[in-house]
């Protein structure tokens, strides 16, 4: 009598076809999701059967659960508990309103793709709807992990996907590689989500929504993940110029990376035979910060570096030319002039930065960071793109990527790091900053622009993303989430502090609103702002926000594991902050210690 309920389920179906409601091919989905039951491997692990895939029971403190996809739910299946396992050691938890994707690699374990992010395994992949449909099923030519701190510092992995064929996966729009961010850092699961939301308002490149699954990777629950496209050059995506592809045509399809490496102390080619005959574009750029730049200059295929220290990897042509890496080395280098003299002219090629890059993108893609408050805001994953000159003779600001640590979030493996809604950082609050956008802030035209956009496009949304964007993706993710929490306990257990899920989607809800109005206050207002920089034996500890006139800020306590935490002195007098006392100009003030 195992599969009792499966079968009820299975003869009603069946007479739902027989008058008409269903079609053979929605009834053949129908049937093979209705097939859920408990059985054990030949192994004595004990899985669910769903739609032809084996889902394993999770083990945890003498506890086990079945974490369920939403079609069983859709369709209230609810399969029996094997006669040999006692009713009260199986959890059942089922997801609700998302689709779930399961992949199988070829060795049947994530063992190796888990270990090392470069390694990619083939397997297949498929996707099974909430109503219970099969939406696709197909080869998989690749699954790779991805990320940097993401993959280094959390048992939860992102992965890359690469499908055999350009189709369509959830919805979006038909390509090969695919993204499953695990929002590990983010105990809501929904700030790349809501800052997606946002850069959307902005339409920004690559802004399109994700899709909220739930992944299962050879056979075991691996959590709510956001899948999202990949950013690169492709017509469904960043529909520039494809550089990479016009090299390969003019070098008869060959290999780059079989070519010679071309050094210098700031560049890194390939020795490529030929080049097209327009190498003005199109290129994708990324900017990431010294030290993780350094640790992996073996394995970016192209980069170069500016004088004033920013790095760049070339994502598209990955393997460039010389000539190309001397091209769009110079172009940004004329960019980086601009932007960074005093009148904005570069003056070796006697442009303007509004000559060189497209202000527009660049205010927008300054705002998205800026209003998330993202602690990469302009230190990594910051992209720029620069078509062919036919096109445009302007550098670009996006895609967009990497969202989790915003709107206040503060993960544990950090360090302290601030989650007041109160700050107007100008994306140089890092000690890996980029130094393109202080200065950019700093110039009239790309000032106004980013007031202008932030009065007109940003400000009224923020309310609605608050109050109705927020509930909604709260709602629909919630049972997926409560069954990531429960996978994930440990993880979440060591890098968040927040008792529920909800306690900290109803402070991301505050955290907005408290956002909003202090920017419309700065940038609205016009009320100018003081900074009170707090440092700690001189490195830089944390940065307040005060409006003129207003009381100075309660400080925080110091986290010092050395030595322990008496207080703050002013840089200026020596004496401790008067917190009843206006401020009307910037201070510094020193964390004053007590060794053992």
């Amino acid at each position: 009598m195992k599969y009792r309920r499966g079968i009820l389920l299975g003869f009603f179906l069946v007479l739902l076809y027989t008058v008409g409601l269903y079609s053979e091919s929605e009834l053949e989905n129908r049937m093979e999701t209705a097939a859920g039951a408990v059985s054990e491997t030949n192994t004595g692990k004990s899985y669910v059967s769903v739609a032809g895939h084996e889902i394993a029971l999770w083990q945890q403190g003498g506890q086990f659960y079945a974490f369920l996809p939403s079609a069983c739910r859709e369709m209230d299946l609810q399969p029996e508990i094997p006669e040999e396992t006692a009713p009260d050691s199986i959890v059942w938890m089922y997801s609700e309103n998302i689709p779930a994707v399961f992949i199988d690699t070829k060795s049947g374990s994530a063992e190796q793709i888990h270990a090392d992010k470069n390694v990619k395994e083939a397997g297949e992949i498929s996707v099974l709807e909430a109503d219970g449909s099969i939406r696709l099923r197909m080869p998989l030519a690749y699954i790779k992990s991805r990320g940097n701190t993401s993959f280094t510092s959390f048992e939860k992995k992102p992965y890359q996907i690469k499908l055999t064929d350009a189709v369509s996966l959830l919805g979006m729009d038909a390509a090969k590689k695919w993204i499953f961010i695990s929002n590990a850092p983010d105990t809501t699961l929904l700030r790349n989500a809501l800052s997606r939301k946002l850069a959307g308002q902005l339409d920004l490149a690559q802004s399109k929504d994700g899709v909220f699954v739930d992944l299962y990777l050879n056979g075991e629950y691996a959590g709510n993940y956001y899948v999202t496209e990949k950013v690169e050059v492709h017509k469904n995506r960043l529909p520039i110029t494809d550089m990479e592809k016009m090299t390969e045509l003019t070098n008869n399809n060959e290999e780059f990376n079989v070519y010679e490496t071309a050094w210098t102390d700031t560049t890194k080619a390939k020795d490529v035979p030929k080049d097209p005959v327009d190498i003005t574009g199109g290129y994708l750029i990324e900017r990431d910060f010294g030290e993780r730049f350094l640790s992996e200059v073996e394995i970016n295929g192209s980069y170069f570096i500016t004088e004033a220290e920013e790095s760049f990897i070339v994502r598209s042509p990955e393997y460039a030319s010389e000539n190309q890496i001397a091209y769009i080395n110079s172009y940004i280098q004329s960019v980086e002039n601009a932007i960074l003299s005093h009148d904005g002219i570069d003056h070796e090629s006697g442009k303007s930065y509004q000559d060189l890059i497209d202000v527009d993108s660049f205010a927008r893609k300054y705002l998205l960071e800026e209003v998330t408050a993202n602690y990469d805001g302009g230190v990594a994953s910051s992209y720029f793109y620069k078509d062919r000159d036919a096109v445009s003779e302007k550098l670009f600001a996006g895609p967009i990527w990497d969202y989790d640590v915003t709107w206040g979030n503060t993960p544990a493996y950090i360090g302290y790091l601030s989650d007041s809604p109160k700050r107007l950082t100008r994306l140089d609050f890092h000690q890996d900053s980029s130094v393109w956008f202080p200065a950019l802030y700093e110039k009239p035209e790309f000032y106004q622009a980013v007031i202008s956009c932030y009065r007109r496009d940003i400000s009224p949304y923020l309310e609605t993303m608050a109050l109705q964007t927020l509930p909604q993706l709260a709602e629909m993710t919630a049972a997926s989430a409560a069954m990531d929490r429960v996978r994930w306990s440990a993880q979440y257990a060591e890098n968040s502090t927040w008792e529920s899920r909800e306690e900290e989607v109803a402070f991301l809800a505050d955290y907005i609103l408290e956002r909003k109005a202090f920017l419309d206050k700065a940038w609205i207002e016009q009320t100018a702002i003081h900074e009170i920089e707090l440092f700690i034996e001189d490195a830089p500890y944390d940065t307040l926000y005060v409006f003129s006139g207003e009381k100075m800020p309660k400080m925080p306590d110091a986290e010092i594991s050395y030595a322990e935490f008496l207080g703050w002195t002013s840089e200026k007098d020596g004496q401790p902050p008067d917190l009843h006392i206006p401020v009307y100009e910037d201070m510094v003030f020193h964390a004053v210690l007590q060794y053992p």
